[in-house]
């Protein structure tokens, strides 16, 4: 009969021994017995013990925060001349090798041809050297803030326990585990997000800036010595000959459906060199205007070229300013068959929604990263703050606005230094080696406590085998990330899990040596050794707390093994093993012990 004292024991035991297996179940069965179905698949992935970069492949990027862009930003116009010779300045400081010293070149160069950047720059600072001191401090500011928008777009993405740190002061790196779809995983990184509501221009005044434009366009042949800017419109290919014949604007364009300018792709560099064209800037400047490419080209049969939209944007600042950041809530569904993001605004945006949607009749372009996504007109005034975007290729990228939406806009682009993918061929090595690594650590730990310590040995092999048991059901618990470091953690274990064991075996031999009972024995060498077991593992749990708390990447994933494993070990050796001597000496007077 078990004794009335240990039935709480075993049931605790059991207990915990029924929720590891639980824990456990979906990774057991992804590994032994994996469903036909993909869903099924991916819904046990989720509940699994999940692995790390190293040891399933990924992708890994290092991206860079365009400082010069975050500059131009903050920067506050005053007068047209002076802006012409800052941009000229910031122009010129970009060409330095590094971003890091951008500020600094910056700075340098406004101070040496006498700018006074306090006009430039409110409530940076009143010198130069303030102004200076300001703008980096802006900068650090953007990084962390570029940190936290990242940090929520890959947690919204699915990526369990991603590494996104700095690297210097201007670089991130950003490592996602078990992504496969690296341009996607790329493209929601460096999306910008700046989402904004803007009036098109009526027909009357795009009319009219095309054949302005078309007036700075009104020679058909240059010769190919002259220095005109129009050579720059060309095509390099017309170079070589003596004449260039230079198209004007209006034949570029061709009609759609919509009514809307088209542009056949063929054609698109030319536009865009004509709009880049100084003369061509300046004029749309004063008309307050703005062209900006579709996202996407009209649908049209194969045979067709591919043709885009250009819209022409009403850029008056008089006009009511609606932008992303009134943005509450984005969600991705489905509308008439076509993937929409459904987006809900503020009281603020709401009201300037409200202001914005009274002009019936007219078109507003919803614009996301400089690309119109839809040119809807307004058929009614909309009170609620409710719209929606259109115009999205698929249901994967109207999830991913959708993201990028919710976690806010960039406070200045990203560009990708470096980015490459993580075979899992390397990781499955790293993990049959570890897997190696700890099935014969175990088996030489095993053997020696058998072997050295007989039956007790025994109970302390089958205390180890519950340890890491129970190691693995708390990272499934916690969603933990297995990582090749977090193995070697694993390794350790082994090692360490017999430690106490131990301590309490040599204690008990100690008290049977004295003579006395063997129930007497158990009991004073399990408290015998109960204050050198807490000390020597607490320091130990310690460290690895503050590894867990302040440690990234491969330290973090060392940390959680080790300090689960060593809580474990503690449980195991000073209650499970307790448990079995208890049960052993309870049912009949042992006159000896084997140990």
């Amino acid at each position: 009969m078990i004794s009335q004292n240990n039935k709480p024991r075993i049931f605790v035991s059991l207990m915990i021994l029924l929720i590891a297996v639980w824990a456990l179940w979906p990774s057991i069965e992804l590994q032994f017995f994996p469903p036909d179905n993909n869903a099924e698949i991916e819904a046990l992935k989720k509940e699994s013990i999940k692995l790390g970069l190293d040891l399933q492949g990924g992708a890994s990027f290092l991206l860079e925060v365009e400082i010069p862009t975050l500059v131009e930003n903050l920067a506050v116009s005053v007068k047209p001349k002076a802006d012409s010779l800052l941009a000229a300045i910031i122009s010129d400081a970009k060409k330095g090798d590094s971003q890091e010293t951008f500020i600094s070149r910056f700075v340098q160069a406004a101070t040496t041809n006498e700018i006074q950047l306090r006009r430039h720059f409110e409530g940076l600072g009143s010198t130069n050297a303030e102004i200076e001191s300001g703008l980096n401090a802006a900068a650090n500011d953007a990084i962390n803030q570029v940190l936290e928008i990242l940090q929520n777009r890959v947690d919204e993405f699915g990526v369990s326990e991603p590494t996104i740190q700095k690297q210097g002061s201007h670089r991130i790196i950003v490592e996602l585990a078990g992504v496969t779809d690296t341009d996607r995983a790329e493209a929601l990184l460096e999306r910008t997000a700046l989402l904004e509501f803007i009036y098109l221009k009526d027909g009357s005044s795009t009319q009219n800036i095309i054949s302005k434009i078309d007036a700075l366009a009104e020679l058909d042949t240059v010769e190919a010595d002259t220095d005109s800017s129009l050579l720059k419109i060309a095509d390099e290919t017309l170079l070589e000959t003596e004449a260039i014949s230079i198209n004007n604007f209006t034949s570029l364009l061709i009609p759609t459906p919509s009514g809307d300018m088209g542009v056949p792709l063929s054609n698109r560099s030319r536009v865009n060199n004509i709009l880049e064209q100084e003369d061509v800037k300046q004029i749309i400047q004063k008309d307050y205007g703005r062209f900006v490419w579709s996202s996407d080209p009209l649908k049209s049969s194969e045979e067709q070229e591919e043709t885009y939209i250009l819209y022409y944007l009403d850029a008056d600042p008089n006009n009511p300013e609606l932008t992303g950041q009134v943005v509450e809530d984005a969600v991705a569904d489905i509308y008439n068959g076509q993937p929409i993001v459904r987006l809900g605004m503020n009281s603020e945006g709401a009201k300037t929604w409200s202001v914005i949607t009274s002009r019936v009749g007219d078109r507003v372009a919803i614009v996301l990263d400089n690309k119109v996504h839809m040119a809807p007109s307004i058929r009614s005034k909309i009170t609620d703050g409710r719209t929606q975007v259109e115009g999205l290729d698929d249901m994967e990228e109207a999830k991913d606005i959708a993201i990028v939406l919710r976690a806010g806009k960039l406070p200045a682009p990203i560009r990708k230094v470096y980015g490459h993918e993580v075979g899992p061929a390397l990781g499955q090595d790293s993990v049959d080696k570890g897997t190696t690594s700890i099935l014969v650590g175990l088996v030489i730990v095993l053997l020696f406590m058998l072997i050295y310590y007989k039956f007790s040995g025994l109970i302390a092999d089958i205390a180890l085998i519950w340890n890491i048991l129970l190691v693995l059901a708390v990272l499934a618990m916690l969603d933990a990330t297995l990582t090749l470091p977090g193995i070697a953690g694993l390794i350790l274990t082994v090692g360490m899990s017999v430690d106490a064991n131990v301590i309490i075996f040599e204690r008990i031999r100690e008290e049977m040596r004295k003579g006395k009972t063997v129930r007497a024995a158990i009991d004073s060498g399990y408290t015998r050794a109960l204050t050198t077991i807490i000390d020597a593992n607490v320091t130990t749990l310690l460290v690895a707390l503050i590894l867990w708390q302040f440690g990234t990447g491969p330290i973090k994933g060392f940390a959680v093994v080790l300090f689960a494993g060593i809580a474990i070990s503690m449980f195991t050796a000073i209650f499970f093993t307790r448990t079995i001597f208890n049960i052993i000496t309870s049912r009949k007077q042992l006159k000896t012990l084997s140990i």
